[in-house]
């Protein structure tokens, strides 16, 4: 499996970490991987400064899309998924009162495997895997919203400056530790995104409780490893509470047509 970059997801039991991978394709496409001590960042990006710009955030973020696009030459084929995932994201930024640095592009794998994540300057990658993960609308749209939130809090440069600054990985005030904060800030970020646009974000919780139960077959029972994400087994608990604060809302959508037509046929 090809490494991806200490890129930022709503990985759990069931969506890959992208966290200490190898860099399997590196030589491939003949871009210097950039590590974290064991974490790889990214490819080709070794030459940006410590707070790059705008523009140079842009042009990293479609360099990891290059790569990608090396690894999977069908990578944005499927139009109509491709279409209705880029109609979601819109509708989520519009409804945000803090709007991304940059463009936001959802970009849509057919290899088979379940992820998501963001990468720099608004770039996100999804699988068309996430049909068979998700049972409504509603929980697909919390995943892209996780991502959108990624992106509104730039979370990227987090990673970076620790980068620069040679920040141990584990430990008091590491990179996992970082994590985990900026994890739970996106699933908030993603939860209001969700609710602002018409969505029902209970499709969030239902969504953290599909994959604790799953992690927990998956474990055989064991308990919850340690990783960069909230704990899994209480990841859905801010959510709950977020939501009894926000104001009655009627017609929420947890689910649509479009939705059931796609997760049949893909």
């Amino acid at each position: 499996m090809k490494a991806h970059p200490y890129v930022l997801g709503l990985a759990v039991t069931l969506l890959l970490c992208a966290t200490m991978l190898k860099p399997c394709d590196a030589a491939e496409h003949d871009l210097e991987p950039v590590f974290l001590g064991r974490m790889l960042v990214g490819y080709g990006i070794a030459g940006l400064p410590e707070n790059p710009s705008v523009e140079e955030q842009i042009k990293a973020g479609l360099l990891q899309i290059e790569v990608e696009r090396g690894d999977d030459d069908r990578l944005d084929a499927n139009g109509e998924v491709f279409d209705y995932f880029n109609q979601i994201a819109a509708k989520l930024v519009a409804s945000s009162e803090r709007k991304p640095l940059f463009p936001i592009r959802i970009h849509v794998s057919s290899t088979p495997v379940t992820n998501a994540f963001a990468m720099p300057g608004g770039q996100i990658m999804l699988y068309e895997k996430m049909f068979d993960t998700t049972d409504n609308e509603a929980q697909l749209v919390s995943v892209i919203a996780h991502e959108i939130g990624h992106e509104l809090n730039n979370d990227f440069l987090v990673v970076w400056h620790d980068y620069k600054h040679g920040v141990d990985i584990d430990g008091p005030g590491g990179v996992r530790e970082q994590s985990v904060k900026f994890e739970a800030a996106a699933d908030e970020a993603g939860a209001r995104l969700m609710y602002a646009a018409g969505w029902d974000p209970n499709g969030m919780v239902e969504l953290f409780q599909r994959f604790h139960k799953f992690g927990v077959m998956a474990r055989h029972g064991r308990p919850d490893y340690y990783s960069n994400h909230p704990s899994e087994a209480r990841r859905a608990d801010p959510i709950i509470a977020l939501i009894a604060t926000l104001p009655p809302r009627q017609g929420l959508i947890m689910d649509s047509p479009r939705f059931e037509e796609l997760k049949e046929k893909y």
